[in-house]
């Protein structure tokens, strides 16, 4: 379709064109009028049987023409100067025949012979109309020739538009991510300063101390150091493999295992090729952080905190639950803190790293707890992350 600039309206000016059977009847009714006006009317005005023979030869004059119309096709792709000779060919031939059927006519319908030394006359009109015909007919399909290339090229330019706004539209829209990543490392790192997460850590690490447990003091106190390294080395980095989000998730637990104890338990059972798929830095954080405050912090009884991955089908697929109390409740004394906040903000970044083709779902368990399911298209494995841990190996074991 070409697009009319001016009104903005789709035409076809090759569907609008009419058809070869349109212009054939056309032109010869045109002859017929034009050989009645210049020569019927002249020399024999008002009589019938002329008249009658200007509108039999125009009719014969389509049937004669036609073939022509098949040569023209059979030699349109072959050098030009056979093009001429074959076409040139046919023109005469039809001419003649057309001249023979004309006076064939004029013989029977008014009785009245044409001596041989008048048909040069007629033939010579003969050539001109079919040579007339033939130009016009070369003439329209050389036009029309040169519409399709227009809409073509009009198509491909269109297409060209298109790819551009929609390259323009993907660049926004990564951009749009990757500043919904920056916002989600400045809440974070508001977190890690915060005077109530840094009290119960340091309150960890005095007991330790007092406990006399250097050791273990230390190893906390290289926690926190490495959770806080991590969080910002790593803030301009956009996705990283889900072995390293596994890695901070340990991390992040470990430093709250201290102030929880025995009341935080977690497994993982991540398969290897979930291990290499690339997802959004630090997605599954707020999650984990959720269930933390949620479950955990309102329980006195253990805790589990479950994350399974796989890949299914070209998706990588995420499972996070906990044995908590069910469904996180909202807070009276913290609103800025609601469950729902967490969560939106993680779909809301799912949303822009990968359009509609996500799943998100929330859900309490039937044995208790919740749980949060994840879909998303499998990217390819790329190089790991910032993510180079300090302490000991993780406490919370992959599972087998």
């Amino acid at each position: 379709m070409l697009n009319n600039i001016e009104n903005g309206a789709k035409v076809d000016p090759i569907a609008n064109m009419p058809g070869y059977w349109t212009f054939q009847i056309a032109g010869w009714l045109f002859f017929a009028a034009l050989s009645y006006f210049s020569l019927t009317i002249w020399y024999n005005p008002g009589e019938f049987i002329p008249a009658l023979h200007t509108i039999a030869q125009s009719i014969v004059g389509i049937a004669v023409s036609h073939p022509l119309r098949w040569v023209a096709r059979k030699t349109w792709t072959t050098r030009t100067a056979v093009r001429i000779l074959i076409n040139g060919s046919a023109i005469i031939i039809a001419s003649l025949i057309w001249t023979a059927l004309r006076l064939g006519l004029f013989t029977w319908m008014t009785g009245e012979v044409i001596g041989f030394e008048d048909w040069g006359g007629w033939i010579f009109g003969s050539m001109t109309v079919f040579a007339s015909w033939a130009f016009c007919y070369h003439a329209l399909k050389y036009y029309r020739q040169w519409l399709e290339q227009r809409e073509l090229s009009i198509k491909a330019q269109n297409a060209m538009l298109e790819a551009e706004a929609l390259a323009e539209r993907e660049n926004v829209k990564r951009l749009y991510a990757e500043n919904l990543v920056r916002e989600s490392k400045l809440r974070m790192l508001n977190y890690q300063l915060n005077p109530h997460f840094f009290f119960n850590s340091l309150n960890s690490v005095t007991a330790l101390v007092k406990r006399d447990d250097k050791t273990a003091a230390m190893e906390m106190l290289s926690r926190i150091g490495d959770f806080l390294r991590v969080s910002l080395e790593g803030s301009e980095i956009f996705e990283h493999p889900l072995r390293d989000e596994i890695e901070f998730l340990k991390l992040y637990l470990e430093i709250e295992k201290v102030r929880f104890g025995d009341r935080l338990n977690a497994k993982f059972n991540v398969s290897n090729e979930a291990n290499g798929v690339e997802i959004p830095n630090l997605l599954l954080q707020p999650l984990i952080e959720n269930s933390i405050k949620h479950a955990v912090g309102r329980s006195l009884s253990p805790t589990t905190i479950r994350v399974d991955a796989e890949v299914a089908n070209g998706r990588l697929n995420i499972r996070l639950s906990d044995t908590g109390i069910g469904e996180p409740r909202e807070s009276s004394t913290t609103p800025n803190q609601s469950p729902s906040i967490g969560l939106k903000n993680v779909e809301e970044r799912l949303r822009s790293v990968y359009g509609d083709d996500y799943n998100f779902s929330t859900g309490t368990k039937k044995d208790g707890g919740f749980q949060i399911e994840i879909s998303v298209p499998c990217k390819s494995p790329g190089k790991t992350g910032t993510f180079a841990a300090r302490a000991k190996p993780a406490e919370f074991a992959q599972e087998k």
